[in-house]
């Protein structure tokens, strides 16, 4: 039987998947040191060119700035929509009235900002980035696969980045699936990665064809990297030591679980 570490495995993109000129190039550029000049906008899509941030307000904390630039700044040709809290409100009570109550009645702000990113990418496609997520490169090569997320040590998966099309069934099973996990387990952060975070998606991102893993390589710090990750916020407070343990148990175990 398939485990979900073969799973991770097997759903992996790697330079492979890219096209082979972009490759060459890329490769050029980081063994000679040169700048990356490949016309990436001639690359063919199926995830639209939309970048989805959020947060409270429209006035972006300081430290976030130079992430949330470089996001625009490497990709012109896209799209950027912003969502502040009033405005996600009012996505949801327009285009999902049935879960606004659900919406209103999470108990930690952060529940309502893992909730939006899945109807948001359900309705309009495109990119969700976090805003303490800097982009390295354009992220064009990366739409060409219909769903990605990003592989994270020890949790699997995250959903601080991810990607689809309009209406991929993924993004309809994690917002139809939102209501049925809503509920406190525990700590506030083991709530949180259950109800609508990386331990959410986990449980469902396998059983959709068509959804690839974003690996380390293009993720993390290495010359390939399409992101590159600054300080985040600490919403979880001082239980993060012993619920990092608690989930490190678990996930170990379901990592080598079968489906």
């Amino acid at each position: 039987m398939t485990t979900y570490s073969s799973a991770l495995r097997s759903r992996s993109l790697t330079l492979w998947d890219l096209p082979t000129d972009y490759i060459q190039n890329l490769n050029e550029s980081i063994n000679k040191d040169i700048p990356f000049t490949y016309n990436t906008s001639i690359l063919p899509t199926q995830i639209p060119r939309i970048i989805h941030q959020t947060y409270k307000t429209t006035e972006i904390p300081s430290e976030w700035l130079s992430s949330h630039n470089s996001c625009k700044e490497r990709n012109p040709t896209f799209t950027h929509k912003f969502w502040t809290d009033e405005s996600a409100r009012k996505f949801i009570a327009e285009h999902f009235s049935w879960f606004l109550p659900s919406y209103d009645s999470y108990p930690y702000p952060i529940e309502r900002v893992d909730s939006i990113r899945y109807f948001l990418l359900w309705h309009y496609g495109g990119v969700y980035i976090d805003l303490d997520v800097s982009c390295r490169r354009s992220l064009d090569p990366l739409l060409s696969f219909a769903a990605w997320f990003p592989k994270t040590q020890p949790y699997g998966i995250s959903n601080d980045i991810m990607a689809s099309t309009a209406h991929h069934p993924i993004m309809l099973k994690l917002a139809l699936s939102l209501q049925d996990h809503k509920g406190r387990f525990g700590t506030g952060y083991t709530t949180v990665f259950w109800a609508t975070g990386p331990m959410f998606v986990k449980g469902f991102w396998g059983r959709e064809d068509g959804v690839r893993i974003l690996p380390p390589m293009f993720y993390d710090r290495t010359a390939y990297s399409f992101f590159g990750h600054r300080e985040g916020s600490s919403w979880h407070g001082g239980d993060v030591a012993v619920a990092k343990l608690l989930l490190y148990r678990v996930i170990s175990w379901s990592n080598c679980a079968p489906w």
